[in-house]
């Protein structure tokens, strides 16, 4: 399998729809209440990436095998109210459930750590649901530790996410070789 990662560009919103939709559907089931997970639709999710890109409201990266986008992830400036401009943030990485354990999800982050590295966030933050232990494993067995910090969220039941920090002013040889492949 051979994957290829790069920024998204708004001809890739109906891709990033579909990866959204459908890993969202898998991932949460259990968590997220049938009703919210049923209005996960490609449709719904390609209007808000077509939105997003055309707007330049976040960085999406997406990896391809072959022509089909196989899994994205979204990175920008932290959201939250208690952080500075040095703290940058994961606001999702999902991958097509018939592609999970493949490796693309670390593939994406570790490209996604360099960019952000590159853009001189010398932190990063993400938002997981505490629920979601396939998530917090995987970013915890890449470095990632839980701060303490828990906010709820309603998607048709209350739900609590819980915010995971990395410190990117270490040295990391795999992220800086990831950004100087994809440059080079």
């Amino acid at each position: 399998m051979s994957i290829k990662i790069q920024n998204a560009i708004l001809e890739d919103s109906r891709g990033l729809g579909v990866v959204h939709s459908e890993s969202w559907k898998v991932a949460y089931k259990g968590i997220v209440p049938d009703s919210f997970l049923e209005k996960m639709t490609v449709g719904n999710s390609k209007k808000r990436f077509e939105r997003a890109l055309s707007q330049g409201i976040e960085k999406n990266i997406v990896a391809f095998e072959g022509d089909q986008i196989v899994g994205f992830m979204c990175i920008g400036k932290s959201r939250d109210d208690d952080s500075n401009h040095s703290v940058g943030e994961i606001w999702g990485i999902y991958v097509l459930p018939s592609h999970w354990r493949q490796g693309i999800g670390t593939e994406l982050l570790l490209y996604g750590l360099s960019s952000l590295k590159a853009e001189e966030y010398s932190k990063v933050t993400l938002w997981v649901l505490e629920d979601n232990i396939n998530a917090r494993r995987f970013y915890e067995k890449h470095g990632f530790k839980y701060d303490g910090t828990k906010k709820e969220l309603n998607l048709g039941k209350e739900l609590n996410e819980i915010r995971y920090v990395k410190d990117l002013a270490l040295p990391y040889s795999s992220l800086d070789s990831a950004v100087r492949l994809e440059d080079g």
